[in-house]
Parts: structure tokens; sequence; C-alpha cells
């Protein structure tokens, strides 16, 4: 599953946030890393989160490799939704 969405928190910020969020709510390890994005794998599925900047707000991408339904995907969406949250604040 694909998913996208912007915000105003500072890529690095947004992986940081990402490794500190999967890390507190689910079982998943970083399996790779660079400066624009991070994966996480585990039991319960595969998550890749990819952020750029443009036009001042950062774009934040997500790849899962399953659909929504108790794993992954539903985790890693929760955390886009924390991200949009942090527009508000």
């Amino acid at each position: 599953m694909r998913y996208f969405t912007t915000t105003q928190v500072l890529p690095e910020d947004v992986l940081s946030r990402a490794r500190d969020f999967m890390s507190a709510n689910s079982s998943l390890t970083v399996r790779e890393e660079d400066p624009a994005s991070v994966t996480f794998a585990g039991a319960i599925g595969v998550a890749r989160f990819s952020v750029d900047r443009h036009g001042g707000q950062t774009n934040v991408h997500l790849e899962t490799d399953r659909v929504a339904g108790l794993d992954v995907t539903d985790v890693a969406r929760r955390f886009l939704y924390s991200l949009r949250e942090a527009n508000r604040g």
C-alpha cells in the first residue's frame, strides 16, 4: 500500500519521529536507513518512510507490504496521522 501526507515538520525530524513512534508502538526494527528514508521490518510486515522538502513543506511517502488489517500498515498510518496533529500544534 502507498500513502502520502505533507507536514511542516522538517524531513530529518519526520524520520526521527518515525523511529521513535515505530519503536514505541510496534515490534518492528530498522532494516535500512539513509538521510531521506527509513525502512522498518518485523513479523507484521515492512514499512518504508521517505521524505523530501518542497515549497516550504515536507512530503512524506509511506509504502507497506500489506493491506490494512492489524498489521504494519495500521501502525504506519497512525504515525502519518500524528504528523497531521503536529501541523495543528
